[in-house]
């Protein structure tokens, strides 16, 4: 009673046309929901690196409620009042890590004097190696970080880079180098003028 190959590939092609009709149809049903929930990442991740403190559902209300958009140069930037009382402005950046693209947002003082924080909204770097770019302690070492001068690693510097993730520890500050070299100057112009 052998039913060949030909019954094999036809019931593996039913199961996956059927499971394949569940999935898109989960996909498209909680589609906005996951627009929602990434926005309100997004804006969670401005506030974070503005050091303007917000978690969860509040992110957005706080978003929506300190936070301005503006467009100089064709450079979009968010601007707030951080919880200092100082004015920040937090910029996306975008730049390449060791597997993938690495995009977040940093902000800086008004003077374009000081780093104010950093946050990342996409890497595909090693988890448990490059992946720790996202934790606390990487992320808040860059907070009072002086725009004058080019950024390192060092004692010297008070910055650590992560041990065993050499590769997307120097991505990240080539992408920072170049941020402040290319679109921290756009903006220094565009303002002086």
């Amino acid at each position: 009673m052998k039913k060949g190959y030909i019954y094999t590939i036809i019931f593996i092609a039913a199961v996956s046309i059927v499971f394949s009709g569940i999935l898109a149809g989960v996909n498209a049903a909680y589609k906005k929901k996951i627009e929602i929930n990434e926005l309100a990442a997004e804006k969670a991740s401005i506030l974070y690196s503005m050091g303007i403190d917000a978690k969860g559902a509040d992110a957005v209300e706080v978003f929506d409620e300190k936070v301005s958009e503006t467009t100089v140069s064709g450079i979009k930037f968010y601007s707030a009042v951080a919880d200092d009382g100082t004015t920040v402005y937090s910029i996306p950046f975008v730049g390449a890590g060791l597997w993938g693209t690495i995009r977040g947002y940093i902000a800086v003082d008004d003077a374009l004097t000081e780093i104010k924080g950093i946050a990342f909204t996409e890497q595909n770097e090693t988890p448990g190696l490059g992946g720790r770019i996202e934790e606390e302690w990487y992320k808040e070492q860059f907070r009072g970080v002086s725009l004058g001068t080019e950024i390192t690693y060092g004692e010297d510097a008070g910055i650590d880079a992560i041990t065993g993730a050499t590769s997307t520890s120097n991505a990240v500050l080539k992408i920072m180098n170049e941020f402040i070299d290319t679109t921290l100057k756009e903006l220094e112009e565009a303002d002086g003028e």
